[in-house]
């Protein structure tokens, strides 16, 4: 559940199966490939790392790329508190029996997370995977190792240059001037992801609301899946708020507002935390035995 989430779209970027993870990235201005293998219990966790790179990394760099990577997966969170807290929850309660142990997690970068988000804007599942298909093909780099084929998204530099034609020749639509903008900005460190980490929540937001494109729902994503920000839940889109109406009421449409107090009335600075991990254990109930209220909401 930490580094696989079924609801997510899947992209050429990653592959999972039960106990590995493979996923193509680019850290340190490395293109690497790197591999979790679960080699713990429950009880007592443990990860086994493989790092894939075309030269030799010195053990600054490995050490660089693991401490990257610990805060992209939260491998040094403590939820110790969270669970003693909430493991008698009418909702989180079966969670953690099933999931224990679980985080929030992003595998990419600010940009490349700020890539995905513009290519998720109102556009079915279908679209969203042709699009980050074509973009990756485009100018993505593929990257081969352990037996795998996978991409490592493109840098800023490649498409702060391209043409609006260019890109909508690859059916990403309006988001063509997005992406060229975007790109131009964070090529020019208008938005440092490694100096945005240090700043408080609410700046954190403020900060996000000035990229380019970036709405309401989008910048509450990237608060917590690139910052993990586990408190800060004040937007539900449409959709999202069908799911918690079912989830926390079983009925069809909630008021958002009452979805969103309800949450921070139970789990206080852990309510998109706890959100999250509702939303993700609903996903792996429907992936393992489909729920048929849910398949027909995926479908409309």
């Amino acid at each position: 559940m930490t580094v696989y989430n079924p609801g997510h779209f899947p992209t050429p970027t990653e592959i999972y199966q039960p106990g590995i993870w493979w996923q193509a990235t680019r850290i340190e201005g490395l293109v690497l490939g790197f591999k979790f293998e679960n080699k713990g219990t429950v009880n007592d966790p443990k990860i086994k790392l493989t790092l894939y790179s075309q030269k030799p990394l010195s053990v600054d760099l490995r050490n660089k790329i693991i401490d990257e990577l610990k805060y992209r997966f939260e491998l040094d969170l403590d939820l110790a508190e969270f669970y003693e807290k909430y493991k008698k929850d009418k909702f989180l309660g079966p969670v953690f029996k099933r999931w224990r142990g679980a985080r929030s997690k992003c595998g990419y970068s600010l940009y490349e997370s700020l890539m995905i988000y513009l290519v998720l804007q109102n556009a079915t599942v279908r679209r969203t995977i042709q699009m980050m298909e074509n973009l990756l093909q485009k100018y993505g780099t593929r990257v081969r190792f352990d037996g795998r084929e996978l991409y490592c998204f493109w840098e800023p530099k490649d498409l702060a240059k391209v043409s609006q034609e260019e890109l909508k020749a690859l059916k990403v639509g309006y988001r063509a001037k997005y992406f060229i903008r975007n790109s131009q900005e964070f090529l020019q460190e208008k938005f440092n992801e490694f100096e945005l980490r240090k700043l408080k929540p609410d700046e954190i937001l403020k900060r996000i609301d000035e990229i380019y494109g970036v709405g309401p729902a989008s910048a509450s994503y990237i608060l917590f899946e690139v910052f993990h920000n586990h408190q800060i839940f004040e937007v539900l889109p449409p959709w999202e708020q069908k799911i918690y109406s079912k989830i926390l009421y079983d009925k069809e449409l909630v008021s958002t507002q009452r979805i969103l107090k309800e949450f921070k009335k139970r789990y206080g600075r852990y309510s998109h935390f706890a959100a999250h991990l509702l939303f993700t254990d609903l996903f792996w109930r429907h992936h393992q035995k489909p729920i048929s209220w849910l398949t027909k909401l995926i479908k409309v």
